[in-house]
């Protein structure tokens, strides 16, 4: 079995649209259940609330702005994910079409993850920095990827 590059680089796409989107749900899943709407013991959620309420503590941050920021959040999680869809049923190849769309898809995401790394500084939260550091690097090359590597070429 041969593998395109085209095929591959949607694969790509397909992969980030997918994992943004399942972190999308389980944050939004997290707020549900922080809001009552789900009951306690619904277990797909992320502990992302939590955790931000936790580490804003440090700056006394209150949990109105936290839940203001971490709905901030679900939008552009939300955004970047159906921008990544967007950009996967779109992308054609790098001379075909639909690569402005991936640019728009990633750069909506990388900010997010950069924003992520900003707020780890901000809030000493040097455990996770690493993680956000990591989503932003992964990204970044996938974007690279998908504009270098060339069209035409089988893989396997």
């Amino acid at each position: 079995m041969r593998f395109s590059l085209h095929t591959l680089k949607r694969g790509l796409l397909f992969f980030w649209a997918l994992w943004l989107s399942i972190v999308f749900l389980t944050n939004l899943m997290d707020l549900l259940r922080y809001s009552g709407i789900l009951n306690q013991s619904w277990t797909f959620t992320s502990g992302n609330l939590d955790f931000m309420v936790q580490t804003t503590a440090i700056m006394l941050v209150p949990r109105p702005v936290v839940l203001l920021l971490f709905l901030g959040v679900l939008v552009w999680e939300a955004a970047s994910a159906l921008l990544l869809w967007r950009a996967f049923a779109a992308f054609r190849g790098i001379f075909a079409g639909g690569l402005n769309t991936v640019y728009t898809a990633f750069a909506v995401s990388l900010a997010l993850w950069a924003a992520f790394m900003i707020a780890d500084e901000l809030f000493l939260a040097y455990d996770v920095e690493a993680t956000h550091m990591r989503i932003f690097i992964a990204q970044l090359v996938t974007l690279l990827a998908l504009r270098l590597l060339p069209e035409e070429g089988a893989l396997g």
